[in-house]
């Protein structure tokens, strides 16, 4: 697993850095105005309603009925309820893709205040790209399916295929193609995803066919399950609808709030996401095996894991917030107030990093325990406390209350659930747990309070010395991580952190 964890890892962080800079080349090659603003509502209306209707659900109702079938009832006929599955959803997908080329113009009136020439340039751009919701449905099931028979790897690469798909049209197409051309690359990215799986899922024995029979004891469990699920996982897509809803009356702000949140997630998805996929099916595989013990401490070690990385993280983050805001996207045509406005909103966000970590853990345990209703209630509660603190917040500070009503919404949803989880499963969660994470929290302070009074050092140190702003800035990035790592490292060895002596520990002879 550690292994595994590693590789994924890697993959995940090689596939975010492509990500990033996809994102940023998009400002880079046109600019922060009207063009960058379409598209970037454009690409997220079909992904954010994938995720509204079927996304959340795919993996996470999946993986713990297909477990359960293979554990109870042989691989046989779990694959017969793969073909099913997969039926279900391409029906679903290709249903919710039609309607969206359709509704295009609607829903970017319905999304946004966009006028004229932006609305249409936005309804365009998004009816090209809403096939995308086709592609990423397949890719999800295989993912789960993989991730189920023990496959972390290729799952852990996808994201990367179809990055690099977009940064090379960029650099062979972009001039020549432009936007459009950027919209149709992609829709070929993400069938990338669901294509070079096919080879993995052929190797555990799938042989896909069209199976309508949706009448079934097993995808009638999986759609009970499935309904509070979406609601749950509705929490971070409802989050930018809502920000970009209010940003989109102010120009460039919509890209601003989609290049500052995306940072945010691309940073916590590093590290939680990969700790989610790799425990959420062994989760599932030991609650089918009714192991409720070995599940409690695999949920444990999960919370644990994300605190200790999370948390320093965080902190890091919103004390070095500008530099990396100007590492990542002050080139090309972006304006320096656009890359400013960005690490400021970087800032309010990375506040709910640790909230955001958490969440990915305690509701996928929540769902591998076939309890899906919970942490629906718990989103329901969190999105209306979202929803108001942006109205109040945007009042007051303009876009950037609604990063900080975002990080506040997702603090609290991690609040209830872990509440509900320790409420419902007493003792699973020791004082000596609760203890050594605040350990972790004091230790990622202390490296705060370090990184703070450096970065005010280097700042000064390196203007007299570098006058490339970007190459400036990533010396003072560098400096600070390298530095707040050893603080951290050397704080939660002192304080005792188990996971941090485990690793260390010498084997005795």
């Amino acid at each position: 697993m550690l292994f595994t964890a590693g590789f994924m890892a890697m993959a995940t962080l090689l596939s975010k850095v492509l990500g990033l800079a996809r994102d940023s080349m998009l400002t880079a090659y046109f600019g922060s105005g009207m063009v960058s603003d379409a598209f970037s509502t454009a690409s997220t209306l079909p992904t954010v309603l994938f995720d509204v209707v079927i996304g959340g659900v795919i993996s996470a109702s999946f993986i713990p009925v297909f477990n359960d079938i293979m554990s109870k009832r042989g691989k046989e006929e779990a694959l017969r309820f793969v073909n099913k599955f997969v039926t279900l959803i391409l029906c679903v997908s290709a249903a919710i893709a039609a309607l969206g080329i359709i509704f295009s113009p609607q829903l970017v009136t319905l999304q946004t205040s966009y006028t004229g020439a932006k609305h249409t340039l936005t309804a365009q751009l998004t009816a090209i790209m809403f096939p995308m919701i086709i592609f990423t449905g397949l890719a999800f099931s295989f993912v789960g399916l993989l991730q189920s028979f023990g496959e972390y790897n290729i799952p852990a690469i996808i994201s990367l295929v179809s990055n690099l798909a977009i940064i090379l049209y960029y650099a062979l197409f972009g001039e020549r193609f432009g936007i459009y051309g950027l919209a149709v690359t992609m829709v070929i990215a993400w069938s990338l995803q669901f294509l070079i799986q096919i080879p993995w899922i052929k190797k555990f024995g799938v042989k896909f066919r069209f199976d309508f029979r949706f009448k079934d004891r097993d995808i009638g469990q999986m759609l009970r399950l499935a309904g509070p699920m979406l609601v749950a996982t509705w929490v971070q897509p409802l989050y930018n609808l809502v920000n970009q809803r209010f940003a989109s009356n102010i120009e460039s702000a919509v890209t601003s709030i989609q290049q500052s949140s995306r940072l945010y997630t691309i940073v916590v998805g590093v590290f939680s996401f990969v700790v989610t996929n790799l425990i959420f099916p062994k989760l599932a595989q030991t609650v089918a095996g009714d192991d409720m013990e070995g599940a409690k401490r695999l949920t444990v070690t999960s919370i644990r894991m994300i605190v200790l990385i999370i948390a320093p993280l965080m902190v890091g983050f919103i004390i070095l917030s500008q530099p990396v805001a100007t590492v990542i996207y002050n080139w090309g045509r972006m304006e320096p107030e656009t890359v400013s406005a960005i690490g400021v909103l970087l800032k309010f966000y990375s506040v709910g990093m640790l909230g955001l970590g958490l969440n990915e853990i305690l509701s996928k345990a929540f769902f591998s325990l076939h309890d899906s209703k919970t942490p629906m209630r718990n989103s329901i509660i969190s999105m209306i406390v979202n929803v108001a603190l942006a109205y109040v917040l945007y009042n007051v500070m303009s876009t950037n209350g609604l990063a900080l009503a975002a990080a506040c919404g997702s603090i609290v949803n991690a609040a209830l659930n872990w509440l509900c989880m320790t409420r419902r499963y007493k003792g699973m969660i020791k004082k000596s747990d609760i203890f050594d994470m605040l350990k972790m929290l004091a230790a990622a302070a202390i490296m705060g309070a370090a990184v703070y009074a450096l970065y005010a050092f280097a700042s000064d140190a390196a203007a007299g010395i570098i006058a490339n702003v970007i190459i400036r800035n990533i010396a003072v990035c560098a400096v600070c991580a390298f530095a707040g790592a050893a603080v951290y490292a050397a704080a939660v060895y002192i304080l005792g952190i188990n996971e941090v002596r485990m690793i260390i520990k010498k084997p005795k002879e």
